[in-house]
């Protein structure tokens, strides 16, 4: 059989090429494999090991963000909404197609998002600074913009109750700077507060911690944690989460109990789990960025390690057993043996 010059230097050429590459990976645009586990997984106590999945990989969704918080699952659309603070974005992600996508511009720099009860999204801005709600037919709502006739100082994250009304923090950060809002002197004390339908102004529920930053709300609609990001501008006062009662649906906090804190680490974004455990969005170096997982009595069991400072959490998915982390310019999920209250 004869073999046509042509044909055998093509085949040389490939063969040559082929021989040069490392390994098939490198031919294909896949990522290199890696070893199970995870090494995103840190197991602490014993009591991590039950949402621990030893051959679930971190996955990179997304990246190309400038500074990502707020993300909030949507269970019918089988999607989560985050912000993109500097930008003035709200972005889209689908669980399906694994597309990030712009839901809205010039959104005032929207920070942190929740749906109620009602399937309708609600959102911190920080620039005007206000809490705004997505009716049905397109329209906003502007549910709280000043207390005492003061405006708010940036909004920050929310949650929705049960019986209606939403939690909501307004630490200032976005009146810090002009990148994720504008820049401008505070005029109230950063403070928890909470609003609802036919209201002219929020109820304050707390003004003693010094910059409270995430929250979330237990299985029970009762049992309410809030972040304090204290050491960002309060250098001699510690991190902390702490436990607080709700009473009155809503219109008032008891207890008060520190669950957690920290001089080293700073515990921003918040979710919680069926089981009663805070996974708590992680800022602190190498080893500490990325999620602590703290039980229900405060013991530090696990940790989600990232390469990028985390600032919110959700849970997502059908199951809900999806971790979705807003981590400085990127998105990642990783599956869980947890499921999101």
């Amino acid at each position: 059989m004869s073999f046509p010059r042509r044909h055998f230097l093509a085949a040389s050429a490939a063969l040559a090429a082929s021989a040069a590459l490392p390994s098939a990976w490198a031919a294909t645009s896949e990522p290199q494999p890696s070893r199970y586990p995870d090494k995103a997984w840190k197991v602490i106590d014993k009591r991590f090991e039950a949402y621990y999945l030893f051959n679930a990989p971190l996955e990179r969704q997304w990246s190309g963000g400038l500074w990502l918080e707020g993300p909030a699952w949507n269970a019918v659309g089988r999607y989560a909404v985050f912000s993109d603070i500097p930008r003035a974005r709200q972005m889209r992600w689908d669980e399906v197609t694994g597309q990030v996508s712009v839901l809205r511009e010039g959104v005032g720099h929207s920070n942190g998002n929740t749906f109620d009860h009602q399937g309708r999204l609600v959102a911190c801005e920080h620039a005007p600074p206000r809490v705004v709600r997505y009716e049905w037919d397109g329209s906003v709502t502007v549910l709280a913009s000043t207390f005492n006739g003061k405006p708010l100082n940036a909004p920050n994250d929310l949650v929705a109750l049960p019986e209606g009304g939403i939690i909501f923090t307004d630490p200032g950060y976005g009146a810090h700077a002009d990148y994720e809002g504008k820049k401008r002197p505070l005029e109230l004390a950063p403070a928890v507060y909470f609003i609802n339908d036919g209201m002219d102004e929020p109820r304050l529920l707390n003004d003693t911690l010094k910059k409270p930053n995430g929250v979330a709300l237990l299985a029970d609609g009762k049992t309410l944690y809030v972040s304090d990001t204290a050491p960002s501008h309060f250098k001699d006062h510690p991190a902390t989460i702490t436990r607080f009662t709700i009473e009155q649906n809503g219109q008032s906090l008891s207890g008060g109990k520190v669950l957690t804190q920290s001089i080293k680490e700073q515990y921003d974004g918040l979710a919680a789990d069926e089981d009663g455990n805070i996974w708590a969005a992680t800022s602190g170096g190498e080893g500490s960025d990325g999620v602590a997982v703290f039980a229900p009595d405060g013991t530090l069991i696990g940790r989600v390690l990232l390469p990028e400072v985390c600032g919110n959490v959700c849970f997502v998915g059908e199951k809900r057993n999806q971790l979705l982390m807003a981590a400085s310019r990127s998105i990642y999920t990783l599956h869980t043996g947890a499921r999101g209250a």
